[in-house]
Formats: C-alpha cells, sequence, structure tokens
C-alpha cells in the first residue's frame, strides 16, 4: 500500500482522476451485473465522486500555494 501512495504522489491530477474514474466504473459495472445499481444510477455516482475529488483537490493545491 506504502508503494501505492508513493505512486499516487507522483501522478498529477488528470492522472489520478484518471484512475479513480477506471476504478469506480469497475465497481459500478460489477454492480450492474448483480442487479444493485442500474446503469444511470452508476453513471451519477462515478460522476459525482470524480467531481468531488477533483474539486477538494482543486481547493487543497490551490491552499498550499
Amino acid at each position: 500500500m506504502h508503494i501505492f501512495i508513493r505512486k499516487l504522489n507522483n501522478m498529477n491530477k488528470e492522472q489520478v482522476l484518471g484512475v479513480f474514474r477506471h476504478v469506480l466504473t469497475f465497481i459500478g459495472g460489477t454492480l450492474i451485473t448483480k442487479g444493485i445499481f442500474d446503469p444511470e444510477l452508476a453513471n451519477e455516482i462515478v460522476g459525482t465522486v470524480v467531481t468531488v475529488i477533483g474539486t477538494v483537490w482543486s481547493f487543497i493545491s490551490k491552499k498550499k500555494n
């Protein structure tokens, strides 16, 4: 886990958001296949989470400067 966190620190915002988007899409696809979510709900959740992560990241990076 420590190596993963170190690699995340070396990635830029777009790369990290891309990784999270793919992970969330995979999880959403799994939940759709199991019948827990419908596709529209999964898309809304993935979009919301990626937007929140991007907003928080932007706020934190601007606060550091």
